[in-house]
C-alpha cells in the first residue's frame, strides 16, 4: 500500500525545540548531527524482537533546504499547487499562511499513514504544535490535531485551526493573487520553433567552449554561430544572459555559465521532440549535441528557416502526458535528495496526489525508478547526480511549453 508523503511547515525555526519535544515522549531517540542542525531523528515506538518488528518514527531536517536561495520558489510553487484546488472562502488565508513559512521537516515514513488511527501520529501531532505548524501532504494541509485546513477538492473542517499568520513582506517575486490567478497561456509552435533555436545557439556556444582545444579556428566557428543567429533573426529570443554567453570569445566564458549553457541541450530536447524534430533520450540518458544540432539547421540558415517556418506541435494530449512524466520524474530524483532511501515508485503511481499517472513511461528495477542497470537507491551517485539535473532542465522546457513562464528561465519547477 503506497502512504501519501508527509511535511511539516512552519514559521517558526526551531531544530533544537524538535529534539527536546521528542525527548519528552520517553521514547529512545537516534539523532544523526548536532541538536541545532541534525540531519535525521529516529524514534523507537516500539523494540523489535524475535517475534515483533522495531516500529519507529523518522523526521528528516534540511536547513539547505528551507534556508537556500531555492526557497521562495518552492512557497510560489506551493501556493500555485493549492491556487488550483476547488475555491474555497479561506483560501485568501492559506496562501498567507504559506507565504509565512519559514521551516521545514520531512517525514520518510512509507509505512505511515497520517489518516489511520497509527500511534505514531501523536508524536507528530506535538512536534507541530510545538512549531505552531501545518501536516502537509500532497492532497492537504491539515492543522496539529490533524484536521483538515484545506483539500483538494475544496473539502475542509470547520473545526480546524489555522497557526499563528506573522505579518510577511512578499517581494514581488513571491507574490500570487488567488483573484488573478489564470490558467497559464502556451506559446505559439513558431515562438517554441524559435526559442528551440535559441537554445541551440546557447549549448552550441556551450560546446564549442569545451571543443575548442581540439579544433583549429574555434572563434571563426563563433562567428559563424553569431551570422546563423542574426540570418535567422532570432537575437531578440535570447535572454540577456544567454546572449551574454554568445558573446563571450572562445575560453572567455566563466564556468557556472558554461556549465548553465551546456544543460540547456536537454531543454532543447524537449522542444525538439515536441516540434516533433528529434526523439528525447531516455529519462537516465544525455542529449547527444552532435546528433541534435543538425536536426535543428545549426549554422544551416536554410534549414534553420525551414524549423521556423514549418513549426507544429505535437498534440495537447501528448504534451500533458510529457509534463506529468517528467514532474514524476523530477520528484522522485528530488525526493531521493532529501530522503535518501528505497521507496515503492510503482504502488505512489496509484496514490499519488493528483491521481494515478502511468508508471509504464519510466523504467522501474525492484518497484522504484531505474538509474542505469540498477534502482535508484542502488545506482551510482554520480549517475543520480546527472539525471536530477537533466530532469530539471527536461522538466523546465515541459512547462515553459506549457505556458508557465514567458521568460523561459524563469520557469517554475517545483515539485
Amino acid at each position: 500500500m503506497a502512504f501519501e508523503p508527509i511535511n511539516l511547515f512552519s514559521h517558526k525555526i526551531d531544530p533544537r525545540g524538535v529534539v527536546q519535544v521528542l525527548r519528552q515522549s520517553g521514547f529512545p531517540l537516534e539523532i544523526e548531527g548536532p541538536e541545532d542542525d541534525w540531519s535525521q531523528i529516529v524514534v523507537e515506538v516500539k523494540k523489535g524482537s524475535l517475534f515483533r518488528k522495531r516500529r519507529v518514527l523518522t523526521f528528516g531536517h534540511n536547513a539547505e533546504y528551507y534556508d537556500g536561495e531555492d526557497w521562495p520558489g518552492q512557497i510560489l510553487g506551493m501556493q500555485g499547487y493549492f491556487s488550483r484546488f476547488q475555491e474555497v472562502p479561506r483560501m485568501p488565508e492559506v496562501m498567507r499562511m504559506i507565504q509565512s513559512f519559514r521551516f521545514s521537516l520531512a517525514v520518510p515514513q512509507h509505512d505511515l499513514d497520517i489518516w489511520s488511527d497509527d500511534e505514531r501520529r501523536a508524536l507528530i501531532f506535538a512536534v507541530c504544535r510545538h512549531l505552531d505548524g501545518v501536516i502537509f501532504t500532497p492532497s492537504s494541509l491539515s492543522d496539529a490535531e490533524g484536521r483538515v485546513l484545506f483539500r483538494a477538492g475544496g473539502e475542509y473542517d470547520p473545526e480546524a485551526t489555522f497557526p499563528f499568520i506573522p505579518t510577511v513582506e512578499p517581494t514581488d517575486a513571491e507574490v500570487i493573487d488567488e483573484e488573478e490567478y489564470e490558467d497559464p497561456e502556451p506559446p505559439t509552435p513558431q515562438r517554441v520553433a524559435r526559442r528551440a533555436l535559441a537554445l541551440t545557439s546557447v549549448s552550441a556556444r556551450a560546446t564549442l567552449e569545451m571543443d575548442a582545444s581540439q579544433l583549429d579556428s574555434p572563434e571563426e566557428l563563433r562567428g559563424h554561430l553569431l551570422e546563423w543567429v542574426e540570418a535567422l533573426e532570432i537575437r531578440d529570443e535570447l535572454e540577456p544572459e544567454e546572449w551574454k554567453v554568445l558573446q563571450r570569445p572562445v575560453g572567455g566564458l566563466e564556468q557556472q555559465d558554461h556549465i548553465n549553457a551546456m544543460w540547456r541541450v536537454e531543454g532543447l530536447a524537449v522542444l525538439a521532440w515536441a516540434l516533433g524534430r528529434h526523439d528525447l533520450p531516455p529519462d537516465d540518458a544525455l542529449v547527444v549535441p552532435s546528433e541534435i544540432y543538425p536536426a535543428m539547421g545549426f549554422l544551416d540558415p536554410t534549414m534553420g528557416r525551414s524549423v521556423l517556418e514549418t513549426a507544429e506541435l505535437r498534440s495537447s494530449e501528448e504534451l500533458q502526458e510529457m509534463q506529468i512524466h517528467l514532474l514524476m520524474l523530477h520528484w522522485r530524483i528530488r525526493n531521493y535528495s532529501i530522503q535518501p532511501e528505497p521507496f515503492d515508485f510503482v504502488a505512489f503511481s496509484k496514490a499519488c496526489w493528483f491521481g494515478e499517472f502511468d508508471i509504464s513511461t519510466f523504467r522501474i528495477i525492484d518497484n522504484d525508478l531505474a538509474i542505469g542497470e540498477a534502482a535508484i537507491h542502488d545506482a551510482d551517485s554520480e549517475h543520480r547526480s546527472i539525471v536530477q539535473s537533466l530532469a530539471h532542465e527536461r522538466h523546465l522546457a515541459i512547462n515553459w511549453l506549457l505556458g508557465y513562464s514567458e521568460k523561459y528561465s524563469d520557469t517554475d519547477t517545483s515539485t
